[in-house]
Parts: structure tokens; sequence; C-alpha cells
């Protein structure tokens, strides 16, 4: 049985596998803000997963970059008590099992490349827009080659425009994402200020596809961003398929059962 985690900056998701193919019902449970008590918390509430089980091997993700060992939190704007926490050590010591760990955005544009509608696609550009805004660079059905990760969501798209919670100015995050957003909301605002984070995205990765994943996503106007992405992206013929995704909160945990296979 694997145990695989999705540590969010506003919940934790945790599910098993026991075939390698398909994951059980999701558990959900608020993030802690302070990193012990979310340890304890995972320490809690995998018995009533797992029953009497035995696990063989966990696959993590976890909102933040990552050391180069991918075993800590080096920068986490909605985790910031997690930042340097010996994370994968006291989870493997926790449970006795090894873990592999990554970007939790990585492993939901990887769930999606895996499992979802889309999974034939060459070359994905997933845009996660929940509590933050995450993505990654998807090719054959795994998470492309990087030196740092991928932080689309801290792009400038406003010089000098509003601070976001990493502390630098006029990122996509910082207009789009459910942390900012206030009541009433301008979601035509919303998809235009996606758009901008997009057409950069799209001339930088060229993908075939922009899977739009997140909590927040649900509320945008596709024809909106793709008007706006239309008028906006003059260098190449067309605008790639633009569409939202399809594994809703399952994807990042799908992702963490591919990076154990």
């Amino acid at each position: 049985m694997y145990l695989l985690l999705d540590i969010g900056g506003t919940n934790i998701k945790l599910a098993t596998s026991s075939d390698g193919q398909t994951i059980s019902e999701p558990m959900i449970v608020p993030t802690p803000t302070d990193f012990e008590k979310g340890m304890q918390v995972i320490e809690q509430t995998v018995p009533q997963l797992v029953g009497g089980g035995r696990m063989q091997a966990i696959g993590a993700g976890v909102a933040g970059v990552l050391n180069p060992e991918h075993s800590t939190l080096i920068k986490a704007p909605h985790l910031p008590n997690w930042i340097n926490k010996p994370l994968k050590r006291r989870l493997e010591a926790v449970f006795g099992i090894s873990l592999k760990l990554d970007n939790d955005v990585a492993l939901g544009g990887l769930g999606e490349a895996n499992f979802g509608q889309y999974k034939d696609e060459k070359i994905i550009a997933y845009i996660a827009i929940g509590t933050g805004v995450g993505g990654v660079r998807i090719v054959d059905s795994q998470i492309d080659r990087n030196s740092q990760g991928f932080e689309p969501g801290h792009q400038i798209i406003v010089p000098d425009g509003n601070v976001c919670n990493c502390g630098g100015k006029g990122h996509l995050e910082a207009y789009v994402s459910g942390a900012y957003l206030k009541d009433p909301v301008n979601w035509d605002e919303v998809a235009k200020y996606l758009a901008l984070g997009l057409h950069n995205t799209i001339v930088h990765w060229s993908p075939d596809l922009v899977l739009l994943g997140g909590s927040v996503t649900e509320s945008l106007p596709k024809d909106r961003i793709v008007a706006n992405l239309t008028s906006l992206l003059t260098i190449f013929p067309a605008v790639p398929k633009i569409d939202k995704a399809t594994l809703g909160n399952r994807a990042g945990l799908l992702g963490a059962l591919k990076l154990l296979s």
C-alpha cells in the first residue's frame, strides 16, 4: 500500500493506493500553520486511512520551493513556518518507510498528464490557481527537467504592482489567486490578468495544451481568457488549446502515485 500526501497552503489531502493505479477517496484536513502541528495532524490522520495495512512508500507534494535534494522547503509564501524544517526526514522517521517529495502543483500536473482527460498530449503547461498560483511544464507525461522548479505564478505582470506574499511586486499570483481576491470579484479583470501570465508562459514553454487547475479556476470565464489571449498572442499563428483540468482535488495525489512508479 502506498501513502499519498498533498500538502497545500490551505488543506492537506491524504489517500492510499493498493494497486499503484487507483487511489482511495481522499481525506482532507486543514493545513496547520505550524510545522510541528502539521506533522501531528498527518501522524494522527494516516491510521484512519490505512487501518492495519502495511505501507510500502510515501509520495508527497508540498506547496513551495524545495531544496535540490527535495527534502525540505526553502521558500514557501503560504507555509512560512514550514521553511527549513526536516519534512522528508520527519515523515520517513514517523512511518518507517521511504518518501519521495516534490512541489504540490508539479505533482498536480503530473497527475493530470498521466490520469486525466488529456493524458495523450505531448507538452502540457499546467497552471493551478488556488490559494496561490503554481505551474509545471510536462513533457511526454513527465515533469520537465529543471534547476529550481517552476514558478509561473511569480512572473511579473505589473511592474512595481501589488505586493506578493513572497515579497516581490506585481506578480501574477497577486492578481489572480484566492489569497488576494476580494468580494465582489471582477472575474473579467481576473481573466485579463491571467491571460497576461498565460501569454508569457506560452511563449516561453510552447505547449500543445494549457491546462488550468485549482479551486479559483472553477469560477474563471474560459471564454474571456481565450479572447484576451487571442489578442495578446501575436507571435504564434494560433492560441494553443486551453481547458480546465478534470481531476479536481485528486490530481496531486495521483501525481504523487506516479512519482512512486
